[in-house]
């Protein structure tokens, strides 16, 4: 079974677009610990980065919504394409950053942690580009190699 080309993108758009509506409830409730500490009012333990990180991962989850759907009314230029990808590459990573920099603030995580979310943020990137390689590879037709000699025929020369 092959699925085309607009049910993808439906299911991607609906993926970006959810995953933007949780960014948005998650940056605006006030539970980040169970402590009841969130992102805005924390009493001098909030932390700048993951703010910015998330506000930012918010912009770009919402940005390649919208352009996911003007792709899918087949309205976005071709050659643009990979800008969407791009958009949520980069919200995701920001958004793994922003956790782990949150967890930072509050000397909860120590070193391994971190390397982990470093980890999980390459392995991430490289299985994303990895896809996009796939993808881009996979119906190209690779190009046929006869082994069997062609005759010639050498004239004598005079």
């Amino acid at each position: 079974m092959k699925l085309s080309d607009s049910t993808i993108l439906t299911v991607t758009t609906i993926g970006a677009a959810l995953a933007a509506l949780f960014a948005l409830i998650g940056l605006t409730t006030p539970k980040w610990l169970r402590s009841g500490y969130g992102l805005w009012n924390c009493n001098n333990v909030c932390s700048t980065s993951t703010a910015v990180l998330t506000v930012l991962a918010l912009i770009f989850l919402v940005i390649s919504s919208i352009l996911l759907i003007i792709l899918l009314m087949r309205l976005f230029p071709r050659k643009l394409r990979f800008v969407p990808l791009g958009l949520l590459i980069i919200a995701t990573l920001f958004l793994l950053i922003s956790t782990a920099t949150y967890l930072r603030q509050f000397r909860v995580i120590g070193y391994s942690f971190e390397l982990i979310v470093t980890a999980h943020a390459f392995a991430f990137l490289a299985s994303v580009l990895l896809a996009f390689w796939y993808g881009t590879t996979v119906n190209d037709k690779p190009a046929i190699r006869s082994t069997v000699l062609t005759p010639t025929i050498v004239l004598p020369s005079s």
